[in-house]
């Protein structure tokens, strides 16, 4: 049967888990049925973290694209506005939420204070040329933003994240939303693939296709999942990434994207994704993932994100953001509440010119014959699950010390 739903989303659903996972912070949203969404996270030995959640705006009907796996169709939804949620900065936590489309095309931008325009094209699989650190990088702050498709908000949405400060690593999985038309909940499988990957970190997992990999081979439920994972190597400098389908990573420098991942897809809207070969013999592999090894240096940003970030905001502008963030002091949480807020705010703007809607039409999408007699033509953002994860980077001996193992008697404050 491929009728199975999610199972609960809740704090204790770690308690299966080994007690280095169950100190991860679980992010948790669902929309209330007033105009406010709940949205709270817990962490072990800590209060939870205040909310910044809006209400529903103005409901708009529009025809919107459902992602889906290879032989699953386009359908129309109804667009709204998504609650937003965040994840507060912590040695290891795992989050929920996404569904959409990507378009992202990746390149490869130039050292910091060089103009876009006078950096040459590249081939992004070969990131820029090594920039040495003279000391060991560790990750100064970390963040994690999840906005939720409002049709999904009360279970959280469809995509999963994960944070391990102290190891550098960081994920992004992202539900393919074709699913639903079986009768099956797409959380279910990004969010425990999530969860695997995550272990796999903690029990010793350095590369980041070997980390999904070994998702791959323990998740045996009815979906997929796009995937994204990202692992410092502090004292060599460098940032392993493997990108499988349309999330991503990109790095930024200044005001420029030094770095950023292509978008893997076998049709438009279709990205690579990873199922159960058992359900999905369609399924793509780990060894599909793209890699790629990127010299990073002190100040330096990874932002990361599901395909309802790159659908609506320019690489370019993600950059420029999180200059803007660290001009202003904020940390990593803020700059990915700064960008996860452009991103919605890019989603319902009908008049905006996306970067999915430029690869719609790239792709032989728009409006009706009628319409572009009258000079129009396809346009708006991409209404969407939205994930933010944002990591900044400096010297090791700046950064704050791995977070202390908490006690076994702050069991019950998940479970609450």
């Amino acid at each position: 049967s491929r009728c199975r739903g999610a199972p609960p989303c809740r704090a204790s659903s770690f308690s299966s888990l080994p007690p280095a996972m169950a100190t991860a912070s679980m992010t948790l949203m669902r929309a209330a049925a007033s105009s406010r969404a709940l949205a709270r996270s817990w962490v072990r030995g800590c209060p939870p973290v205040p909310s910044r959640c809006g209400g529903p705006g103005k409901s708009r009907d529009v025809v919107s694209f459902q992602r889906h796996a290879p032989g699953r169709h386009h359908r129309p939804t109804a667009r709204r506005f998504a609650a937003a949620a965040d994840a507060e900065d912590a040695d290891a936590s795992t989050s929920t939420s996404a569904d959409g489309a990507s378009a992202a095309v990746a390149k490869a931008g130039g050292d910091a204070g060089t103009p876009p325009s006078s950096v040459p094209a590249r081939d992004p699989s070969k990131p820029p040329e090594p920039d040495t650190p003279s000391v060991p990088l560790g990750i100064a702050s970390s963040g994690a933003v999840l906005v939720p498709h409002p049709d999904k908000a009360e279970k959280g949405g469809e995509d999963a994240c994960f944070v391990l400060r102290d190891q550098g690593a960081f994920g992004v999985m992202d539900g393919v939303g074709g699913w639903a038309d079986e009768g099956v909940d797409p959380a279910a499988y990004s969010n425990t693939f999530a969860e695997r990957s995550a272990a796999a970190v903690l029990m010793g997992a350095s590369d980041p296709r070997d980390v999904i990999r070994a998702a791959h081979e323990r998740v045996k439920i009815v979906g997929s999942t796009t995937a994204c994972v990202a692992i410092m190597d502090g004292e060599s400098g460098i940032l392993n990434v493997a990108n499988l389908g349309d999330a991503g990573a990109m790095i930024a420098r200044g005001k420029d994207a030094y770095f950023r991942t292509p978008s893997q897809q076998h049709e438009f809207n279709c990205p690579f994704q990873l199922g159960c070969v058992e359900f999905y013999p369609e399924s793509d592999g780990a060894d599909d993932a793209e890699t790629f090894k990127v010299h990073v240096r002190p100040g330096d940003a990874l932002v990361m994100g599901s395909d309802g970030l790159w659908d609506n905001v320019p690489h370019a502008e993600v950059a420029e953001t999180v200059e803007a963030c660290v001009r202003g002091g904020k940390n990593a949480q803020e700059t990915a509440e700064a960008i996860a807020t452009i991103a919605f705010e890019h989603s319902v703007d009908e008049e905006y010119d996306s970067p999915f809607t430029t690869e719609a039409r790239n792709n032989g999408y728009d409006v009706e014959w009628w319409e572009r007699a009258k000079g129009k033509t396809l346009v708006g953002g991409k209404m969407d699950d939205i994930a933010v994860v944002v990591a900044f980077m400096d010297e090791k001996e700046k950064c704050p010390p791995p977070a202390p193992e908490e006690e076994d008697e702050t069991d019950g404050a998940m479970e609450r």
